[in-house]
């Protein structure tokens, strides 16, 4: 019988890796950010990120590699939400792509996944809001290379 592998869950790895990267920033529109994997409320996301895996496909018998997707919501009522969103999905995009050579502790993995390859597939565009068409947010995708186990 071939080997097999066994992967963690990808987008916990990035909420994960985001959260705590994030929450190092000083930068105003990094400050009080959300991160999660569900769709923001539709009347008020605030400073939200959600990540989604969108597919990805197996390396080889150890490595996954999950495309990911996030979804980057700014909204605090005032004149700057816009500027302040693109700078947030930029932000996004470095740390994500940051995650190269890291290894990121998730709970209810029994070690660190090692994150060795990010590839961006979409950078920063502006789409509408999947909970509110007439609301624009900002999306981007990476492909990330990451170790899996033994099963």
């Amino acid at each position: 019988m071939d080997a097999v592998a066994l992967y963690p869950d990808a987008e916990l790895v990035a909420v994960t890796w985001l959260r705590a990267r994030l929450a190092e920033r000083s930068e105003p529109y990094a400050t009080g950010v959300t991160v999660g994997t569900k769709v923001p409320p539709a009347t008020t996301p605030g400073r939200y990120v959600r990540i989604r895996r969108l597919g990805g496909t197996e390396l080889h018998h150890v490595a996954d590699s999950p495309r990911l997707q996030a979804q980057v919501w700014f909204s605090t009522n005032a004149p700057s939400d816009e500027l302040n969103r693109q700078a947030l999905a930029q932000m996004v995009w470095a740390l994500l792509r940051g995650m190269r050579g890291s290894s990121v502790a998730v709970p209810g993995w029994p070690t660190a996944v090692t994150c060795y390859r990010v590839t961006t597939f979409g950078g920063p565009a502006n789409v509408p809001d999947p909970a509110d068409a007439a609301r624009v947010i900002t999306q981007l995708t990476v492909e990330v290379g990451m170790r899996g186990r033994a099963a």
